[in-house]
């Protein structure tokens, strides 16, 4: 019997032996995972036997849709119902099969505060979901998300909350209801009932108001992890993932004059200190940087390894138990938590100013730039370092060559290198653990095209008639109506690299790319839309129609490209706008190449086609 199943867990499928999966359009067994990455599946067609790589494996359709029920409540969740599914989690999780279980569940209904029955029904759902999001709390009345007050009224409450409620003074939330009934009354607004008021501010998380109206002493007291130790005994168990200043300046691709220093996340598995996957930018470390960087950590390297043309081998792939970071806003933004908790990744945060508390990680930066140090246009770790060094007038990597270099760097020196920690290599200590392991280290996502946009950032937005209004853009497709009703709130992630597209969630949890509704207007990234929307306000026009603030980010570009080759801040800005939308996340040409036309075409997910 082959394993339908598939590994359920968490929107995942493991690479075991005899489970079912997906390859070149064909059902198919697994067999066993080589040691170089590469997965040899039977064909349950025909029995016949053949390796292929990671990246082409995927979950069948029937599995992909009974995993995807889930995603809408992880975003339209509060973060007081968030941490209520999370305690749930905590105890349902531990519950097992064994002939106590009645005994069990009576514990657990005494440790949550409700009854067997409910406890009972919380297992069932787990069990045939077994993620956060299946113990949500279901509120009655109206659903989460949807409000019954005018938009109006919620920024003038979230105004009052901000200004009187999260400070200093501590100000009671009765203040907060008489403040909202004073303005609403100066304003000629109909005031919300108390009720409504005070439910906004018990949805607040819990964190942000301890560090807005208490000291931070108090605050870290009430709220900072009290980190224990722990040992990683197996691959896959804890990946450490930080950011770092690359010591090396690069160029433009255009003039080959210099544009400063790029950015570096890195990640590494503890255990066999194999590097999972890294992302440069010219961006400063944020929350799609950290999404970038574990997505490449998850997913089998070949794609990204073929569209650069490079042959190094790079078999690391899988889905880490824990990431390990430290508390910087990148990596405590709700997207990047809610995305952990979905996909089953337990995200340990380190305290702040202890960075040896991440010494793996760290130890791999130091030993990546040690290698950099060696490179033209070098800065050195320090001025002294240095010295009279003219690391502008040397530098002569570009982005793309400096991406390349690390890949290079990573595969063929630092993996095949002795660890003295290890006594060993990394790839060696990689491949023994997937000698023992018999199969794949980690899970794969079932939907590997949409693991990325899981971490995102996100919006919620009310379809009108004439579309999706973000950022001072319509959006629109003919499909929308049938992913969203007019007037219904949905659920948008963007990437800010490249705002020409976004990405709504369909019913079936899948995402629907959704373009400008004026093709003719060019890509722009999301720092382009504030600086022109600044620089709109400045001037007095608080309400700038789509095509001024198009007009805008042209004029601002032209001023950059006139200045390109006298000033290094123009030719930065030029490169980031370049790599940014080639990188963008969905941009056909970074991942799949040029069209193979002998290939039958395939369906898109709008399409119904007969048999």
């Amino acid at each position: 019997m082959f394993a339908l199943a598939c590994e359920r867990m968490m929107g995942h499928f493991q690479a075991l032996p005899d489970v079912v999966a997906v390859a070149a359009d064909r059902l198919v067994a697994i067999v066993r995972v080589e040691l170089d990455g590469s997965v040899v599946v039977r064909d349950l067609a025909n029995g016949v036997l053949r390796a292929t790589s990671a990246s082409e494996l995927s979950a069948p359709a029937s599995l992909s849709a009974s995993t995807g029920t889930t995603l809408s409540s992880i975003a339209l969740a509060t973060d007081a119902q968030w941490e209520r599914a999370r305690r749930r989690e905590a105890v349902v999780a531990g519950l097992t099969s064994a002939t106590n279980l009645g005994d069990q569940v009576a514990g657990a209904a005494i440790r949550l505060g409700v009854s067997r029955r409910t406890v009972f029904r919380w297992l069932a759902a787990y069990r045939a979901s077994p993620q956060t999001s299946s113990l949500l709390p279901h509120a009655r009345g109206t659903p989460v998300g949807a409000h019954r007050i005018d938009e109006k009224l919620e920024q003038l409450i979230g105004e009052v909350i901000r200004d009187i409620y999260l400070t200093k003074v501590r100000a009671r939330k009765e203040e907060v209801v008489r403040r909202v009934g004073l303005r609403c009354s100066a304003e000629g607004l109909t005031p919300p009932s108390r009720k409504a008021i005070l439910a906004r501010v018990r949805a607040l998380d819990a964190r942000r108001v301890a560090q807005a109206r208490l000291q931070p002493s108090e605050a870290a007291a009430l709220y900072d992890p009290v980190p224990g130790t722990y040992r990683v005994d197996r691959a896959l168990e804890v990946v450490q993932i930080d950011h770092t200043r690359v010591d090396a300046i690069v160029v433009d691709e255009t003039h080959r004059l210099p544009i400063g220093r790029p950015w570096l996340t890195l990640a590494i598995d503890v255990a066999t200190r194999v590097v999972t996957g890294f992302y440069v930018s010219l961006e400063a470390p944020s929350s799609t940087s950290v999404a970038l960087c574990l997505a490449q950590a998850v997913l089998p390297k070949e794609p990204w390894l073929r569209v650069r043309a490079m042959t190094c081998a790079w078999p690391v792939w899988g889905m880490p138990r824990a990431v390990h970071a430290d508390n910087g806003a990148d990596f405590t933004s709700t997207a990047l938590r809610r995305g952990c908790d979905e996909h089953g990744i337990a995200l340990i945060l380190r305290p702040v100013a202890t960075p040896h508390y991440g010494g793996h990680i760290e130890r791999l930066i130091g030993t990546i730039m040690g290698r950099v140090h060696l490179l033209p246009g070098t800065t050195g770790s320090n001025p002294l370092d240095k010295g009279a060094y003219p690391a502008e007038a040397e530098s002569a990597l570009t982005m793309a060559e400096l991406e390349r270099w690390l890949a290079i760097e990573i595969c063929e020196h630092y993996h095949r290198r002795v660890h003295r920690g290890l006594r060993r290599s990394p790839l060696a200590a990689w491949q023994d653990a997937l000698r023992q392991a018999g199969s794949g280290l980690g899970a794969l996502p079932d939907r590997p095209e949409e693991f990325v946009l899981s971490f995102l950032p996100f919006e919620h937005r009310t379809l009108r008639r004439d579309g999706l209004h973000l950022f001072n853009i319509r959006y629109w497709d003919p499909v929308l109506p049938a992913v969203v009703r007019p007037g219904e709130s949905v659920l948008v992630r963007y990437d800010p690299r490249n705002l020409s597209k976004i990405y709504v969630m369909a019913p079936d949890d899948s995402y629907v790319p959704v373009p400008y509704a004026d093709l003719t207007l060019p890509p722009i990234t999301i720092w382009e839309q504030r600086a022109a929307m600044a620089r709109l306000r400045e001037q007095g026009d608080n309400a700038p129609a789509q095509a001024r603030m198009f007009e805008a980010v042209r004029e601002q570009r032209e001023l950059i490209e006139q200045a390109n080759a006298k000033t290094k801040a123009a030719r930065r800005h030029v490169q980031r706008r370049r790599d940014a939308l080639q990188a963008t996340t969905g941009n056909a040409r970074s991942r799949e190449g040029p069209v193979d036309y002998s290939q039958p075409a395939k369906p898109s997910k709008a399409e119904v086609w007969d048999d």
